[in-house]
Protein backbone atom coordinates (compact mmCIF):
# COMPACT_ATOMS: atom_id res chain seq x y z
CA UNK A 1 0.00 0.00 0.00
CA UNK A 2 1.11 3.56 -0.94
CA UNK A 3 1.86 5.80 2.01
CA UNK A 4 -0.87 8.68 2.33
CA UNK A 5 0.36 11.83 0.98
CA UNK A 6 -0.71 14.80 3.09
CA UNK A 7 0.14 18.64 3.27
CA UNK A 8 1.38 19.73 6.35
CA UNK A 9 -0.67 22.90 7.37
CA UNK A 10 1.19 26.38 6.70
CA UNK A 11 2.24 28.94 8.49
CA UNK A 12 -0.93 30.76 10.22
CA UNK A 13 -1.09 34.19 9.38
CA UNK A 14 -0.50 36.22 12.24
CA UNK A 15 3.50 34.83 12.04
CA UNK A 16 3.78 35.98 8.54
CA UNK A 17 2.39 38.98 9.11
CA UNK A 18 4.96 39.69 12.30
CA UNK A 19 7.68 38.32 9.79
CA UNK A 20 6.73 40.64 7.14
CA UNK A 21 6.55 43.92 9.34
CA UNK A 22 10.04 43.50 10.72
CA UNK A 23 11.09 43.19 7.33
CA UNK A 24 9.78 45.89 5.94
CA UNK A 25 10.62 48.33 9.18
CA UNK A 26 14.23 46.96 8.67
CA UNK A 27 14.10 47.86 4.96
CA UNK A 28 12.62 51.43 5.85
CA UNK A 29 15.60 51.89 8.60
CA UNK A 30 17.77 51.27 6.05
CA UNK A 31 16.38 53.90 3.26
CA UNK A 32 15.95 56.59 6.22
CA UNK A 33 19.63 56.54 7.81
CA UNK A 34 21.17 55.94 3.96
CA UNK A 35 18.89 59.39 3.20
CA UNK A 36 19.94 61.00 6.56
CA UNK A 37 23.67 60.94 5.95
CA UNK A 38 25.05 63.46 3.88
CA UNK A 39 27.53 61.95 1.48
CA UNK A 40 31.11 61.97 2.47
CA UNK A 41 32.54 65.30 1.35
CA UNK A 42 36.32 65.04 0.51
CA UNK A 43 38.76 66.49 2.49
CA UNK A 44 39.98 69.99 1.25
CA UNK A 45 43.38 70.23 -0.17
CA UNK A 46 45.99 72.93 -0.12
CA UNK A 47 44.64 74.70 -2.91
CA UNK A 48 41.26 74.95 -0.94
CA UNK A 49 43.09 76.80 1.94
CA UNK A 50 45.13 79.56 0.40
CA UNK A 51 43.33 82.95 -0.09
CA UNK A 52 42.49 84.51 -3.08
CA UNK A 53 45.14 85.55 -5.58
CA UNK A 54 48.06 83.44 -2.95
CA UNK A 55 50.10 80.60 -3.88
CA UNK A 56 51.54 78.38 -1.45
CA UNK A 57 55.62 78.24 -1.49
CA UNK A 58 57.74 75.95 0.17
CA UNK A 59 60.85 77.58 1.70
CA UNK A 60 63.59 74.67 2.44
CA UNK A 61 65.66 74.73 5.98
CA UNK A 62 68.60 74.98 3.96
CA UNK A 63 67.75 78.07 2.71
CA UNK A 64 67.64 79.99 6.14
CA UNK A 65 70.59 81.50 8.02
CA UNK A 66 69.51 80.45 11.17
CA UNK A 67 66.36 77.81 12.43
CA UNK A 68 62.93 78.81 12.00
CA UNK A 69 61.54 79.88 15.37
CA UNK A 70 58.73 77.93 16.41
CA UNK A 71 55.53 78.46 13.97
CA UNK A 72 52.37 77.16 13.70
CA UNK A 73 49.70 77.37 10.87
CA UNK A 74 48.10 81.23 10.91
CA UNK A 75 51.18 82.37 11.77
CA UNK A 76 52.79 85.89 10.17
CA UNK A 77 56.30 86.07 9.87
CA UNK A 78 58.58 88.50 8.05
CA UNK A 79 61.67 87.33 6.02
CA UNK A 80 65.18 89.22 5.70
CA UNK A 81 67.66 88.16 2.88
CA UNK A 82 71.18 88.68 3.95
CA UNK A 83 74.43 88.16 2.01
CA UNK A 84 77.25 86.99 4.61
CA UNK A 85 81.06 87.70 3.72
CA UNK A 86 83.18 90.72 3.15
CA UNK A 87 80.43 92.93 2.76
CA UNK A 88 77.51 91.64 4.56
CA UNK A 89 73.82 93.22 4.00
CA UNK A 90 70.30 92.24 5.37
CA UNK A 91 67.10 93.57 2.62
CA UNK A 92 63.39 93.14 3.74
CA UNK A 93 62.20 90.84 1.27
CA UNK A 94 58.40 89.84 2.34
CA UNK A 95 56.21 91.22 5.24
CA UNK A 96 53.36 89.35 7.10
CA UNK A 97 53.35 85.93 4.91
CA UNK A 98 51.13 83.50 6.41
CA UNK A 99 52.77 79.99 7.68
CA UNK A 100 50.71 77.39 6.42
CA UNK A 101 52.73 74.17 7.60
CA UNK A 102 56.09 74.07 9.29
CA UNK A 103 58.46 71.26 10.13
CA UNK A 104 62.30 71.18 10.65
CA UNK A 105 62.85 70.95 6.80
CA UNK A 106 61.46 73.85 5.96
CA UNK A 107 58.85 76.29 6.34
CA UNK A 108 55.08 76.25 3.95
CA UNK A 109 54.10 79.59 3.45
CA UNK A 110 51.14 81.71 1.39
CA UNK A 111 52.59 84.20 -0.70
CA UNK A 112 51.25 86.40 -3.14
CA UNK A 113 53.05 87.35 -6.67
CA UNK A 114 55.17 90.33 -5.24
CA UNK A 115 56.53 88.19 -1.86
CA UNK A 116 57.24 84.88 -4.22
CA UNK A 117 59.56 86.94 -6.99
CA UNK A 118 61.20 88.37 -4.49
CA UNK A 119 61.56 85.83 -2.00
CA UNK A 120 63.13 84.07 -5.80
CA UNK A 121 65.46 86.51 -6.75
CA UNK A 122 66.70 86.74 -3.49
CA UNK A 123 67.84 83.38 -3.29
CA UNK A 124 68.48 83.00 -6.87
CA UNK A 125 70.99 86.32 -5.56
CA UNK A 126 72.74 83.45 -3.18
CA UNK A 127 71.17 85.42 -0.63
CA UNK A 128 70.34 83.20 2.85
CA UNK A 129 66.74 83.79 4.13
CA UNK A 130 65.66 85.01 8.30
CA UNK A 131 62.16 84.32 9.23
CA UNK A 132 61.04 86.92 11.82
CA UNK A 133 58.11 86.07 13.85
CA UNK A 134 55.32 88.35 13.82
CA UNK A 135 53.95 89.33 17.36
CA UNK A 136 50.02 88.45 17.29
CA UNK A 137 49.58 92.04 19.90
Amino acid sequence: MLPALTVPRRVGAPRRAIALAASATLALGALVTQAVTSPATPPLGLADELGPATWAMNIPASWLAAPAPPLRPGDAIDLLALRPGDKPYAVPVAYGVTVLAASDRGVLLQVDEVDASALASARSGGLQLVALLRSTR
